[in-house]
Order: structure tokens, then sequence, then C-alpha cells
């Protein structure tokens, strides 16, 4: 750096504002005082000082500041906007924006100005005024890619898709490096379910300099949907690569190396990245976990025996895992101990607590099962998985509540689809549907982390996508359980009863999730409940004549059998005979699974989850 004697407050100027840009603001703040002794109540001493000071972490100082140098240079938008953008991370939202409008006010082509108050105005859902200003910032400067994305997020959030990828589409014509504009670009038309176009951006993203972790999980699931999980495979593997220590890459890179058949370990790069990085605690846990789901219980106590020994952190998480590892390895007492000690360190953590009601359930002490369960429904009284298991409580201890909770005549409900408009029958309507839906079934393995065994699940939110037959099932299927819901009781103090939609024909449910499953012989479900529903449901595509045929029980769906884990041998309360077009509703919190089959013909069916429209959703 010069000496600040030989320059003059000009050019000391110009370099305290390369140091700041260079992320020096040390020395930028320390040549800006030196400005103020030559030239008192320099404004733009004083701009860059209020930023050094941001910078620092001190905001008061920065307020100061910033008002000393709007009080020298009062029509200054740079500053103005500046102190807009700090008042708005300091939460005081119309202070902010009063600064913000004021520098536009005085500099109607200021892009900062008409930029920042747009970034503003989307944060508090003032959606058409960001219109305006997102407009208004790319027809000031069109080769500005910040500004084409926020056009885009806020024509999403408008609920205007076509237009969201028209502005992505614009600005990179102008801006065709634009890095993060293709990757918005490609979030937008996986959203739209143009998968390969979308796997398209998101390598063109990465091409251009964008790296995530974001992009290369993002990246897999669209080469996935489009059918291509060889690629898929690949783009998730050199995700890993780049970001090893990324526990969720790490459990998509090993999710899909399972579901595809491929020869080899699928958490061999897993193991790899715990022992390169012993302290990150999600690694060890994912490892362990997966293991787990693998049925290798052995090796998953080994990694956390290994995991300890390398110094992991003692997350709840990781405590938990081992608390549960000692439970598995035939230490019921020590499993226990270990987990009153993580009560008592975390009392309310709900996840322990359920865990460790698992671990009574399976060891004859269904009562402090039942009160921990309790205690979590009092936080949470839609917790579906406290509610299954106070359930098998209830059950092991006589208690005539079970059957308030579980009744399984009542709350299961199998009902016919309406076949739609232009099919004579249901069964035709479904050969159709079946059809479609055997394009969608793209793994050669079942999901590692799911219920079922010996068959495939579709990828993702099955209505979404825009197959016309998928949008006439979905239709159907609404049409079908609002029948069912209009049926329902009213008892505003039960925990499945009580969520009755008000209007069950039309806005009242929404999908919280929906799949298809495709069975094979001797395929099933394992008991199973279905934590994010409030109802779920199975609806049969096509069925193998061995099942439609069968005396017996084969490829049935069985009710209040509990996971297998709990050890525990219970008989089925309810038992279904499956009908190609009849969907049978049931409470998410109910244990339920299916009995294995034998055929050259597949089984196939569609599941989803419900929830009342007037649930609060994520982010509202």
């Amino acid at each position: 750096m010069e000496n600040p004697k030989a320059m003059n407050p000009g050019a000391m100027l110009q370099q305290a504002a390369s140091l700041m840009q260079a992320g020096r603001a040390a020395e930028a703040a320390a040549l800006c005082r030196q400005v103020l002794k030559l030239a008192p109540g320099q404004p733009d001493a004083l701009h860059l000082l209020a930023m050094a000071a941001v910078n620092s972490g001190d905001p008061a100082a920065a307020e100061k500041l910033f008002l000393e140098s709007l009080s020298q240079a009062p029509r200054r938008p740079d500053i103005l906007v500046n102190f807009g953008k700090f008042l708005r991370l300091q939460g005081r939202i119309a202070d902010a924006q009063k600064r913000l409008r004021k520098a536009i006010k005085l500099a109607p082509e200021f892009v900062p100005g008409w930029y920042n108050l747009g970034i503003l105005l989307h944060a508090e859902q003032e959606l058409k005024e960001a219109a305006r200003c997102a407009h208004r910032v790319t027809e000031l400067e069109p080769h500005y890619p910040a500004g084409w994305e926020l056009l885009a997020a806020i024509e999403q959030k408008l609920d205007n898709p076509t237009a969201a990828i028209v502005a992505c589409r614009r600005g990179l014509r102008h801006e065709p490096k634009a890095a993060r504009l293709h990757y918005s670009l490609a979030q937008l038309l996986r959203q739209e379910c143009d998968f390969a176009e979308a796997a398209r951006a998101y390598e063109a993203a990465r091409s251009h300099g964008f790296e995530s972790p974001e992009l290369h999980l993002n990246q897999a699931e669209a080469l996935l949907e489009a059918g291509d999980v060889d690629r898929a495979m690949a783009c998730a593997t050199a995700g890993v690569e780049r970001f090893p220590d990324h526990a969720l890459l790490q459990r998509t890179r090993a999710r899909l190396h399972w579901e595809s058949g491929m020869p080899g370990d699928p958490v061999a790069m897993l193991w790899q990245a715990a022992r390169k990085n012993p302290a990150n605690a999600s690694l060890w846990c994912t490892l362990a976990q997966l293991l787990g789901r693998l049925q290798r219980e052995d090796e998953s106590s080994a990694a956390l025996a290994e995991a300890r020994e390398r110094g992991c952190p003692e997350t709840p998480e990781f405590l938990m895992f081992e608390a549960m590892s000692l439970a598995h390895s035939g230490s019921p007492d020590q499993a226990s101990a270990r987990f009153d000690e993580l009560l008592a360190a975390f009392p309310h953590h709900a996840d322990i607590k359920l865990t460790f009601a698992q671990h009574l359930l399976s060891n004859e002490a269904p009562a402090r099962a039942e009160a921990l369960c309790g205690e979590v429904l009092d936080d949470d009284p839609h917790n579906q998985l406290a509610w299954a298991f106070r359930g098998t409580a209830w059950q092991l201890l006589g208690d005539p509540r079970e059957g308030w909770l579980l009744d399984y005549e009542r709350m299961i409900r199998p009902v016919r689809v309406p076949p739609p408009e232009g099919y004579a029958s249901t069964e035709a309507f479904m050969a159709d549907v079946q059809e479609a839906l055997e394009s969608l079934h793209r793994t050669q393995a079942h999901p590692i982390e799911q219920s079922l065994r010996g068959g495939t699940q579709t990828n993702g939110f099955l209505f979404r996508l825009k197959h016309p037959l998928l949008r006439v099932l979905e239709t159907q299927a609404r049409l079908a359980t609002g029948a069912a819901l209009e049926e329902f009781p009213q008892d505003p103090s039960h925990p499945f009863w009580g969520r009755r939609c008000l209007k069950p024909e039309g806005d009242g449910i929404r999908f919280a999730g929906a799949w298809s499953v495709r069975l094979r012989s001797e395929g099933y479900h394992t008991n199973h409940i279905h934590t994010e529903g409030w109802i779920s449901s199975a609806l049969y595509i096509a069925l193998p004549d061995e099942v439609r045929e069968d005396p017996g029980n084969s490829g049935q769906i069985q009710f209040g059998v509990p996971m297998t884990e709990l050890g525990l041998t219970l008989p089925p309360q309810r038992t279904i005979r499956p009908e190609v077009g009849t969907l049978v509703l049931f409470p998410s919190y109910m244990w339920h699974g299916t009995v294995p089959f034998t055929s050259q013909q597949p089984r196939i069916t569609v599941a989803f989850d419900l929830l009342p429209q007037t649930d609060i959703q994520p982010g509202q």
C-alpha cells in the first residue's frame, strides 16, 4: 500500500475502496480515518467506515457512521442503498424501505436501488410491487444476471412458472455464462417436470463455475426422473468426490447405488468419507443408519465404535444411535441406562423419547413407553409415530383406549374409484394407468430406506408429473376420498376423526406425498406407518391372478401388526383382499404391511398420504 502521506484524499479513498473489495476491511478503515484527519466529515470515508463496521459485526457503530455520512451527502443513492441493506438485515423493514425508496426517487436509473428494494419487497411477500422493481432492473441493466434471478423468483412465487422460466432464458441470452442463472433455470425446469432439460441446465451451471452439493443432488434426481439411471449415479458419485463431507449427498449416492443394482458396496464411499472426516457426526450417523437398513447390524455397531475411537462429537443423534446399537447387540439394560442419561441431558428431544419408547416396547415395558409417547404428543399432537407406539402400548397393557384410537372396522375404508369420462369401467381405466406407471419404474431394487421389499418405487411426488392419465387419476382419487370423508364422525378430540376436513370434496385436503409401488414375486411391505400423513392409502392398479384367486391371504394388506423391530408376536386385526380399482384408506398411524405372494405378474399400487388443508404447511 502506498504511503498515505504521499497521497491526496481522493487517491486514499480509491485505495481504501480497493482494500474493502479485497476483504481487507481493517486496512481500509485505517486509511479512511487518515482521510478524515485531512478532510473532516468526508462522506465517502464515513461511508466506507460504515461498511467496515458492518463487516466487523458492530451494528451500532455502522448506523452512526451511515447517518454521519448522509448528513454530509443526503442525496447520495449509493449511501442510501447500503444503509437500506443494513437496516433490512437488522430487521428494520420500514426504515430500510424508506431509505431505498428515497434512493430510487433521487436516482431513478440507479440499478442497486431498484434491485435491493425488490429483494426487500420479495421477502415481505409484496410480490406485485417486487416484480415492478425486478422488471425495472432488467430494463436498466439487462446484463445483470441477479436481476433476472430476482424476477424469476418473484414469478415463481406468483405461481407463474412459465414466466419464471422465460425470465431465466431472457437473462441467459444477455449473459450466457451466468452460472447461477443456469441453476435457477434448472430448478424451475425440474419443478415443471422437464427433467432432461433440467439436467442440461444443471450441467451448464456447473460448467460455468457453479458448484454446490445441492447442484449434484438435484442434477442426480433430475437424471433419475429422466430415466438415465447410469448418469444419475455418475453425477452423485462426482458430487461425493467433490463434497465428501456432505451427509445427504452421501446418502443419496448410496441410495442410487443400491436401487440401480450396481455391484459393490453402496456405503463404501461413505465409510471412506467418515474416516477422513472423523469429527463429522452426520456422516457417522448416516453410515450407521444405512448399515442398519441394509441389515448389517454388526457393521453398524462397529462403525459407531470406530467413530467414538476417532473422536466423533457426542451429538444427541450419535448418542441415540449408540444406545440403539447396545439394544441390538443384546444389552437391553445398558441401552436403557444410556437412554435415561440421554433423556436427562436432552429432556425435550422427541426422537430420543420415541426411540426409547421403541426399545421399551421391545423389552416388556409398555407403561413407560406409553408415558414417553404422551410427552411427545403434548408438544406435537399430530406425531404419527407417537400415536402408533402409544396404541401398541395400550394393546399390551389391555387399556381400552386402544379401541378408541384404533377402530379397525370404521377407520379402514375400502372405496371404489369411479371411472372417468370416456371409460366404460374402473378396470379399463386402471389398465391404461398401469401402462403409464410401468414406464416410471426405472430402478432395479427397493428403496434402501422404505418399507418395500422385492420391488421398486417411483421417485418423487407422483402427481406432479404431467402425464394426463396421472392428472385424471389424482382427480378420481380425490372424488373417492371425498366420498369417504363425508361419512367421518364429528369428534374434535380424536387424533384421527378430529382432523376431518370441512370441504372434503375440494380444497379441504392436500397430498403430502404420492408414489407407485411395483412388487415382484415374493415382494411385500414390512409393517410400518406413515409419519408425514393423516390419512394413508393403497390404490390397487394391477394384481396377479394368483392374488385375485388365492383363497388364502397372499398379497393382502394387513393391519395391526407392529414393526418387526419391536419383536412382538401380535396377530393382524384386519386383512383386506385387494381388488383392482379399490382404494383403501386408513389412519397414517395404523400399522400396516403386505403379505408376500408368488406370481410372474406384478402387483402395482399407487399410494398417497393426505393432510387437512387447514394444517399449517412448512414455510407458511
